[in-house]
């Protein structure tokens, strides 16, 4: 609990000192939202998971290093790459969404399928206008 209290602590006093905010709500509201995500000790946990799993996979690849030849190491540290690349672009959208789960933000994907049931609705509606018109026009 104290870690995450430090974090927390330090995490805005970074953003104080460089966000450059134009009003203390701003700096509530961010306060706020670190304190909802570091509340939820399954976040935390997570965090420091992946710190230890990259510790250990620098280990492994420092091992790597030593023992392949120079061409060997460029072609493995260019395939490295590409594989953090989408494993970090992978894992920052499920935080993303994960986070707005959390902080109830409605997701863009969300809204345009709010917006097509909405525009189904409207269209089964005006159908089922046509054919009360039809049947009334019947008798």
């Amino acid at each position: 609990m104290i870690a995450i209290i430090k974090l927390r602590a330090a995490i805005l006093l970074f953003c104080i000192k460089n966000m450059k905010a134009k009003t203390i709500i701003e700096l509530i509201n961010l306060s706020t939202n670190l304190y909802m995500l570091t509340k939820d000790e399954d976040v935390v946990n997570r965090i420091s998971k992946l710190a230890t799993t990259g510790k250990e996979k620098i280990s492994e690849l420092y091992e790597n290093i030593s023992e392949a030849g120079e061409g060997q190491l460029m072609e493995m540290l260019m395939r490295k790459a590409a594989e953090a690349k989408i494993e970090l672009e992978h894992r920052i959208s499920e935080f993303v969404i994960e986070s707005y789960d959390k902080l109830k933000i409605a997701h863009t994907n969300e809204i345009k399928r709010l917006e097509d049931e909405i525009n189904n609705l409207k269209t089964e509606l005006a159908l089922t206008e046509a054919r009360v018109v039809n049947l009334e026009a019947k008798y």
